[in-house]
């Protein structure tokens, strides 16, 4: 394993095999819900043949994109610590954080009300009181029994993210504290105070199921990525270094898949699946992080343009597929069987995801950029890092 800085023209590769992660991640996901809400009762408990247990296990998408914040988002905290330069700019980091998922996420919102208010109790819909909708709009929908996984079910990751988001400028300070030994130290403490957390709960029985989606639950994740941006700092990694650690991670993945597959044809609820959950999978991911960041050539599969393209695009396709997915089922117009969903929703999906892309996305992220830069100069040398990360969601 080479120390050098990787050479100039291989960061824009590199940004673009990001992009192709996150492709990866929304797709997987889509795949997930076009399986979930094709079925008769909507419950990923309901699982019969194989395929059943495959489009399933697509759900780790998820914790990709959980694994992708912690890794974007911290890196500009390893750089300052490696450097010896100044913190990032805590204002501005918060102003790039408002305009990349607010914006966006208000109109998928306020569209889903519009779609869906009129279909409660149709196959999958499930609302909330009108009087709590404004739950939705400060990322608070996830700490009500009765608005956890309404309306647009997936926005639950996205308080998760925005609790998150709240916690790193602290796990950051601290950090800088230690410099060298802090910025590992701290996705550490991270790490393993959530599986403290999931210890804790895993031997309660009849809790809400609010503990299962707070930030709590889920720094293994943010964790493991953040311990990626840590040991891809400054690297170029041989070759056949980068294709062991994307193969150990691909290993990683499907084992845990296979894990938690295993476990339900059992009917078990296993308490190591508990407490760690899906940390092998984040592992897994985490390495391929590394090698995708620091080899010298990205995998020409993830930087390929229609891919890169569906990264860019992958925080509105994570915002609008379930919404669009319901309304569709309420019309009687989706097919029922995953693979006919997938041709229906996937181009419309992409067609809505450009639009906001176009039209609030990038203006949004332009004004924040411009905003975030008014007196920062130098002081912020996170802003470009941060910049590439999309919403962990998308």
């Amino acid at each position: 394993m080479a120390h050098a800085a990787p050479p100039a023209p291989a960061a824009a590769p590199r940004q673009h095999a990001l992009d192709g992660l996150r492709a990866v991640a929304a797709l997987s996901v889509v795949g997930y819900h076009a399986w979930l809400y094709t079925l008769p009762t909507v419950s990923s408990a309901e699982r019969g043949g194989t395929s059943d247990y495959v489009w399933h296990e697509l759900r780790l998408g998820l914790v990709l994109f959980f694994v992708l914040s912690g890794f974007l988002l911290y890196g500009p905290w390893v750089r300052s610590a490696a450097t010896g330069g100044r913190a990032p700019s805590v204002r501005g980091y918060a102003i790039r954080r408002a305009g990349r998922i607010l914006p966006a996420y208000w109109v998928a919102i306020a569209a889903s009300v519009l779609l869906l208010w009129w279909y409660d109790r149709t196959p999958g819909v499930r609302l909330p009181d009108g009087g709590n909708l404004w739950l939705f709009a400060v990322f608070g929908q996830n700490f009500r029994a009765d608005t956890l996984l309404t309306l647009n079910p997936p926005s639950w990751t996205l308080a998760v993210e925005a609790t998150f988001y709240l916690a790193l400028p602290l796990l950051g300070l601290l950090a800088l504290r230690g410099r060298r030994a802090g910025v590992v130290l701290a996705p550490v403490l991270f790490l393993l105070a959530g599986v403290a957390y999931n210890y804790a709960m895993s031997s309660r029985g009849g809790l809400s199921p609010i503990v299962s989606k707070v930030l709590p639950a889920y720094t293994p994740y943010f964790g493991v990525g953040m311990l990626a941006a840590v040991l891809a700092y400054g690297r170029t990694l041989a070759p056949r270094v980068g294709w062991a650690l994307l193969g150990a991670g691909v290993v990683l993945v499907v084992g845990d898949a296979l894990w938690a597959a295993d476990a339900a044809t059992r009917g078990s609820h296993d308490q190591a699946l508990r407490i760690w959950r899906d940390l092998p999978a984040a592992t897994g991911f985490a390495l391929v992080l590394l090698a995708v960041t620091t080899a010298v050539r990205a995998p020409r599969l993830l930087t390929a343009r229609p891919v890169v393209r569906v990264g860019e695009l992958s925080y509105g396709i994570y915002l609008w597929h379930v919404p669009l997915l319901l309304f569709l089922r309420a019309q009687g117009v989706l097919p029922l069987f995953t693979t006919g969903a997938l041709a229906v929703i996937l181009p419309l999906t992409f067609l809505v995801a450009a639009a906001s892309w176009r039209f609030v996305e990038q203006p949004a992220q332009a004004w924040s950029r411009r905003v975030a830069s008014r007196g920062a100069g130098a002081r912020d040398p996170g802003t470009a890092e941060a910049a590439l990360a999309g919403a962990g969601a998308g």
